[in-house]
């Protein structure tokens, strides 16, 4: 029989997931109430109660709480566009309504929409520990740790994102983001990340420094470039090397816009 626990304070929320080894924090319980899913187990430990859901634009970083859902994130005015395009590819608004930021982030899903776009613009979390810790580190270390904040700094540069499903209303193959900050007509820096290489979501850390360096051009030598260095495996969705085309076009198409944007 599953234990459902339910914290009142951060510190508690903490101890008890040290005290439960196996135990899993629930948000909206999207994850864990998908048979599919890898988010499962006997004990849960219930966020409703940390007041975790406020979303704040400050003068240098907007910050998001880990509770707060993807329809919530879609109402606020001041989220940004790319934010919010991403959290609209859930379909459902029933799923919108439940999904939460830091529980998308938490399951370490390979199809995460949300995941590609804070990578691309240096998100960092907030952890329950008392952490401070890069998006990109704690998905490459699989973390278990309890999300409170979402937060990136302010930039004057532009982001891109695309998600390419199998089929209308079909699952999705990848989704890319792309940031790019520009100066005189040149990329000083760029932020690209994808969903689905290796079963994760990734970023492209060479892809991003050969923009910044000029010894890669956007185009066709970045779809190129992006085709040839992402690692895919043939599924259901599609073949290995249809998927690593398919990233190519879509980070290319990604920079396009947001080069665009940026003039």
């Amino acid at each position: 029989m599953s234990q459902f626990l339910k914290p009142m304070s951060i510190e508690e929320a903490v101890r008890m997931k040290s005290e439960y080894p196996g135990s899993l924090y629930l948000g909206g319980g999207t994850e864990i109430n998908n048979p599919a899913s890898r988010s499962n187990g006997e004990i849960y430990i219930s966020l409703e109660g940390l007041n975790l859901k406020a979303c704040v634009r400050g003068s240098h970083n907007t910050i998001l709480g880990a509770s707060a859902t993807f329809q919530e994130l879609i109402d606020w005015d001041e989220c940004p566009e790319a934010l919010r395009e991403a959290a609209s590819y859930f379909s459902s608004r029933n799923v919108r309504n439940m999904a939460t930021i830091g529980g998308n982030i938490a399951a370490h899903l390979e199809d995460s929409y949300l995941v590609p776009v804070l990578m691309a613009l240096d998100a960092e979390l907030e952890l329950g520990t008392g952490e401070v810790l890069p998006l990109t580190r704690y998905i490459e270390e699989q973390r278990p740790n309890l999300i409170l904040n979402i937060r990136f700094a302010h930039s004057r540069g532009q982001t891109a994102v695309k998600n390419v499903l199998r089929s209308a209303g079909g699952l999705s193959v990848l989704s890319a983001a792309v940031h790019l900050e520009c100066e005189g007509g040149k990329i000083t820096k760029a932020g690209i990340a994808i969903s689905g290489q290796d079963g994760s979501v990734a970023r492209l850390s060479e892809v991003e420094k050969a923009l910044e360096d000029v010894s890669l051009r956007p185009g066709s030598e970045l779809e190129k470039a992006v085709s040839d260095g992402v690692k895919m495996k043939s599924d259901l969705k599609g073949s290995a090397e249809y998927k690593k085309y398919l990233c190519g076009v879509t980070v290319s198409d990604c920079a396009a816009r947001a080069l665009e944007a940026c003039k």
